[in-house]
C-alpha cells in the first residue's frame, strides 16, 4: 500500500522565505498536483483510509496549513479554488476573532513578525477571522481543525503538576469553539511545536481528537499513524523538489530508508 504524504505549510504571501511561500510558487506547486492527478483529501478521508485500511483514492495527498494566518485566505485560498484542491487549516482558536471578511491583498509580514504581532495582542492584523474561516469551510475545499486554543509550550509554561489539566482545558475549549462557530465536528489536532508526549496523546484522545498531527517527517499508511501523523515541510521550493518529496513520502519503505540515510 502506498503511503499518504501530508504537506505542511504556514504562509503564502509575497514575503517569501522558508515559511512564506510566494503566491506564484504556490500556484505552480498546486498546478503540478492538479495536472499530475493527485487527489487531495481532508481529515475525514484520512481517518477513513487509515482506520479501515481502505485503498487511498488514486494519488492521495493532504495539504495542511498551521496557525490560521490571514494570508491563507487572501493568497492560498484563491489558488486552491482555481485548481479545486482541498486543504486543512489548523487554527489557534484564541487568535481568531470577529473581524469580518477582508479582501484587499495587503502586504503581510513574515512569520516571525506575525508571531510578534500576536504576542502584542494584534492577532487581528495577521490571523484569520471566524467569518473568513466560515467562508473557507463552506466552500467544501477547506477543513478547519484545531491547533489548540493558546499555542503554548505546556512543558515550559505550566507547572508539572498542573500540566495535564491545563492541556485538557485548552483542548476542550479549542474543540468546542470550532464545533460551535463552524457547525462541524472537530476530530483532528495539530500539536504546536511539533509533537506531544504519551500523556499529551492520551489526554487529546480523551477529549475526543481522533487524529493527531506532528512535524515528524515520514509517510502515513495505517491505523497506528493516527496518533502521530507525519508531515513534510514544503516551503518555498520549486516543483522538481516537490515532485521528489512526493515520490519519497508516498512510499513507506523507501521513505524510512531515505530518512535513515539523510535524516
Amino acid at each position: 500500500m502506498h503511503g499518504i504524504p501530508v504537506l505542511m505549510y504556514h504562509h503564502v504571501n509575497p514575503a517569501g522565505n522558508a515559511l512564506n511561500v510566494v503566491p506564484e510558487r504556490f500556484e505552480r506547486q498546486m498546478g503540478y498536483l492538479a495536472s499530475a492527478g493527485y487527489r487531495t483529501i481532508d481529515t475525514s478521508d484520512l481517518l477513513d483510509i487509515l482506520s479501515t485500511g481502505r485503498k487511498p483514492p488514486g494519488r492521495a495527498v493532504m495539504i495542511t496549513f498551521d496557525d490560521g494566518w490571514l494570508d491563507n485566505y487572501l493568497y492560498a485560498f484563491p489558488i486552491l479554488k482555481e485548481f479545486n484542491l482541498k486543504a486543512v487549516v489548523f487554527v489557534v482558536t484564541s487568535w481568531a476573532g470577529e473581524r469580518g471578511v477582508r479582501t484587499d491583498k495587503i502586504p503581510l509580514p513574515r512569520h516571525k513578525d506575525c508571531v510578534r504581532l500576536v504576542q502584542e495582542d494584534r492577532s487581528g492584523d495577521v490571523v484569520l477571522s471566524w467569518d473568513e474561516l466560515r467562508e473557507m469551510e463552506s466552500s467544501g475545499l477547506i477543513d478547519v481543525q484545531s491547533h489548540t486554543h493558546s499555542h503554548i509550550r505546556w512543558d515550559r509554561e505550566v507547572p508539572e503538576d498542573e500540566r495535564i489539566e491545563a492541556l485538557r482545558e485548552d483542548l476542550e475549549i479549542s474543540r468546542s469553539m470550532i464545533e460551535e462557530k463552524l457547525n462541524k465536528p472537530c476530530n483532528a489536532l495539530c500539536w504546536p511545536w511539533g509533537k506531544g508526549n504519551v500523556s499529551y496523546v492520551k489526554t487529546a484522545q480523551e477529549v475526543g481528537f481522533r487524529m493527531l498531527f506532528t512535524t515528524e517527517k515520514g509517510t502515513n499508511k495505517g491505523v497506528e499513524d493516527l496518533k502521530g501523523i507525519k508531515r513534510i515541510v514544503i516551503g518555498n521550493i520549486k516543483v522538481p523538489n516537490l515532485k521528489k518529496k512526493l515520490f519519497i513520502y508516498s512510499r513507506p519503505g523507501f521513505s524510512r530508508f531515505y530518512l535513515r540515510i539523510f535524516g
